[in-house]
């Protein structure tokens, strides 16, 4: 959705200012004070899984999908199209999704996803919700590039323009051209956002945390800029370059290197937890010299069986699609959780579908690789010159 960029550093980056968990804030679960600063700041930071034995076991399993990732290995370490590895310029990879496919060889995370422990914290924060009551989502590994300093565009997770529709990541769906971006339309969207931010408090369908492996400060944000009307100078940040130039009107403000004003790191220990509302203005920044091995990971509330056709997967979940991946989850509610989400996709036709643009260009390059069906034998053979 934003682009990255990522360049040798001069010295080693470090955020202006950090957030650090609270001991006011130590209580665990949905506590009234932690809803209360998360209300207001956008994020809060838990300490629930302090101490937990997860944390190592997973911090070790997630050291070794990132080296098995880099892109030296090629598919010999795992198959990694078999997921969806978000790279660098240079191939480094910086998210890692498909932790629980079995082809990844790491099952830690998806028995960690269905345990106890995380459930009864799911359970404590949503003020009640069990395991029969809930439907697959995603899961990821932040990890950060060993060669280049990384960072993203300042975004929000959130569409503030345009039709309002959720991020696709093969095709712009949500409003294109400046008609998209005018302040009538923006401030449409933003009556809406706010809305959804009201309800995440109240009604707590669901939880979703950066939970860190190791010690992390690669989150960087900009406390209470998810309910609050963006200044200029956040406008001229947040705005396309291509809207820009488009003559959207705004207020050139912003250099494209210097700090936000307000901008703050989320400084987490390992086994603390970022918990926020994807409404703010935010980034993640990293730099070799820091390991970066946090885990995105919670359930949500299923909402009832769907009325609508399954809509083609965003490839970035296409690879969830695949039942050996239903097979592999240790327990039965956890498959049916995976047949509630799975009854609402469907997998594309075309290798943008269903791929990371790294594993396009390998398999367009005449490696067999992925679903393995018509599609890709077809592609990989062209590359070969075979069949002309």
């Amino acid at each position: 959705m934003n682009p990255s960029a990522h360049a040798a550093p001069s010295a080693t980056y470090r955020a202006p200012a950090f957030a650090d968990a609270r001991p006011e804030l130590a209580a665990p679960g949905a506590t009234p004070e932690r809803l209360a600063f998360l209300d207001e700041h956008s994020f809060v930071i838990i300490n629930d899984f302090v101490g937990n034995p997860w944390i190592p076991i997973l911090r070790e399993a997630g050291r070794r999908l990132t080296e098995a990732c880099a892109p030296e290995h090629g598919y010999s370490r795992i198959d990694s199209s078999k997921g969806y590895v978000h790279r660098t310029g240079n191939d480094e990879p910086w998210a890692i999704r498909g932790l629980i496919h079995p082809a990844f060889g790491e099952p830690d995370f998806a028995a960690f996803h269905g345990s106890e422990d995380l459930l009864s914290f799911v359970d404590s924060w949503c003020g009640g919700l069990a395991r029969e009551d809930l439907v697959l989502g995603g899961m990821l590994l932040w990890c950060n590039p060993r060669q280049k300093e990384h960072a993203l565009g300042w975004h929000r997770d959130v569409t503030w323009w345009g039709t309002g529709e959720a991020y696709f990541s093969q095709k712009e769906v949500r409003g294109e051209g400046p008609e998209a971006y005018t302040e009538e339309v923006e401030k449409l969207r933003w009556q809406e956002i706010r809305e959804k931010n009201a309800k995440s408090i109240t009604e707590r369908n669901g939880v979703s945390m950066f939970l860190a492996l190791t010690d992390d400060e690669c989150h960087e944000l900009i406390p209470g800029s998810h309910n609050r009307w963006r200044t200029p100078y956040e406008h001229d940040v947040l705005l396309p370059k291509a809207m820009k130039e488009q003559g959207v009107p705004h207020t050139p403000s912003w250099n494209g290197t210097d700090p936000l004003p307000d901008q703050v790191a989320v400084r987490l220990k390992a086994g603390e937890a970022l918990i926020r509302i994807g409404a703010n203005i935010h980034t993640g920044h990293s730099v070799p010299e820091r390991e970066r091995n946090t885990l995105s990971i919670g359930w949500s509330k299923w909402s009832g069986p769907s009325t609508e056709a399954p809509k083609v997967a965003d490839a970035r979940s296409a690879w969830q699609l695949d039942p050996a991946v239903r097979e592999a989850l240790p327990h039965e509610w956890m498959k049916v959780a995976w047949d509630r989400w799975a009854a609402t996709q469907k997998l594309g036709d075309t290798l943008e579908d269903r791929y990371a643009p790294w594993d396009v260009k390998r398999i367009k390059g005449g490696e067999f690789a992925g679903w393995r069906t018509e599609l890709e034998r077809d592609a990989a053979a062209a590359a070969k010159g075979e069949g002309a």
